[in-house]
């Protein structure tokens, strides 16, 4: 059977309840951070007088401004140029808004060698978090191609299929340009079974396990050091 011909799309699976958590905690912190900067203090001016509220007005007006206006424009008016969903398929990946409309994609024809030994190869940087970024190299206007981080991330959303979608992508990458080599640490990275393109649970249910016992160690340091010096 054609590899080609039986590919097929992948599109990125939401966890529901830690989605609506986030959303609300970011949610909650905007109205809160509205109220408390903006305004309170425009009903202590209100109440009590320009004059004496002119100090903490000036102090808080800028800083509740500085961040509502960015997150109302980002998060409410450019809704639509925000990512909700991802699909892997035979062109790429496709990041695409609620209303299925493409705000961003990373092509397979736009894959370019990197010059190095591998030209797919995983990192861990100071904004990957515990799951490195997979780094590809696209074409550039100049000579010297464009090194990018592949992340498997929407914002305001919980993707519980990561893994996954970075399987279907090399996959993806292999089939469509076996031209690229895809360095040995990348499967390892993503617990990816490279003749089988399926996902090790295994050592994924691990690595989870150990993240949540140093969460509650870290909580329970925490509570001991407060209950401690207080």
């Amino acid at each position: 059977m054609n590899s080609e011909k039986s590919f097929q799309s992948l599109e990125s699976k939401i966890s529901t309840f830690p989605t609506f958590i986030l959303q609300t905690l970011l949610y909650g912190v905007l109205l809160f951070g509205c109220g408390f900067l903006i305004l309170l203090p425009a009903y202590g001016i209100y109440k009590r007088g320009i004059e004496v509220m002119l100090i903490p007005a000036l102090i808080c007006f800028p800083i509740g401004f500085g961040i509502l206006i960015p997150s109302v424009k980002h998060y409410i008016i450019k809704r639509n140029l925000t990512a909700s969903k991802i699909i892997i398929n035979e062109t790429g990946i496709l990041y695409c808004n609620s209303k299925n409309e493409t705000v961003k994609k990373i092509l397979y024809a736009d894959l370019v060698a990197s010059g190095k030994e591998f030209d797919i190869s995983s990192h861990n940087t100071r904004n990957s978090g515990i799951i490195p970024l997979l780094e590809v190299f696209t074409k550039s206007e100049k000579d010297a191609s464009n090194s990018l981080y592949v992340e498997m991330t929407l914002p305001l959303h919980v993707v519980k299929d990561r893994y996954t979608l970075y399987a279907r992508f090399l996959q993806g990458i292999s089939i469509f340009r076996p031209d690229l080599k895809i360095a040995p640490q990348v499967f390892h990275s993503y617990f990816i079974d490279p003749e089988t393109w399926k996902i090790d649970r295994k050592s994924e249910g691990f690595i989870l396990l150990f993240v949540i016992l140093a969460a509650f160690l870290i909580c329970g340091l925490i509570l001991w050091l407060v209950f401690y010096f207080t």
